[in-house]
């Protein structure tokens, strides 16, 4: 069956993360913690409303006017952190620097379209998705372990549209679909 609804939403690649990613899979991956495909290790900087499978590229020509105006700037993400929930508490890294950017760029990007982001906005790259809150708890320390000191540097040039599948799953079924360059790029 056709997936014919779709979350798609404009991400900042972080292929810096793809080892950290790699080795917290290794370690914890499974149907009750869930963590993020190495391949795809992003920011999220806005959800829009579900659609249909094939309505990325509309999504990019809204934001599109934004994004060619940005000049390019790097972020840091380091620092474990987690959002707190009984039903899916999710681990991540938080922006360290350029977080104000990021925040600039969000804002500018919530003007194009709906935004369907149902928390308080804080940036970051996330690591794991506790699908059940007791298996989750048990790799709460060995996920703590693996981010250490871990600093993933990327220089931003660019946003990417990216969505998954309504009964797919971001860690797992997330995929880039366009690539939007800043300015100069």
């Amino acid at each position: 069956m056709a997936h014919h609804r779709w979350y798609w939403g404009v991400v900042i690649r972080v292929d810096s993360a793809r080892e950290l990613l790699s080795a917290i899979a290794d370690a914890v991956d499974g149907e009750n913690v869930r963590a993020q495909d190495p391949r795809t290790g992003h920011i999220t900087l806005f959800y829009a409303p579900l659609r249909g499978r094939r309505d990325g590229p509309e999504l990019a020509e809204r934001v599109r006017a934004v994004i060619a105006v940005r000049e390019p700037f790097s972020i840091t993400c380091s620092g474990f952190g987690e959002f707190a929930s009984a039903t899916r508490p999710v681990a991540w890294l938080g922006v360290q620097q350029g977080a104000e950017a990021v925040l600039s760029l969000r804002e500018s990007l919530c003007t194009r379209d709906q935004d369907c982001h149902h928390h308080a906005y804080v940036p970051h790259l996330t690591l794991a998705y506790g699908e059940e809150a007791a298996a989750y708890t048990a790799v709460r320390e060995t996920l703590r372990e693996h981010t250490g000191s871990t600093a993933c540097t990327t220089r931003v040039d660019a946003v990417w549209i990216a969505g998954f599948p309504q009964n797919g799953h971001p860690a797992r079924d997330l995929r880039y679909v366009e690539r939007i360059p800043f300015a100069g790029q």
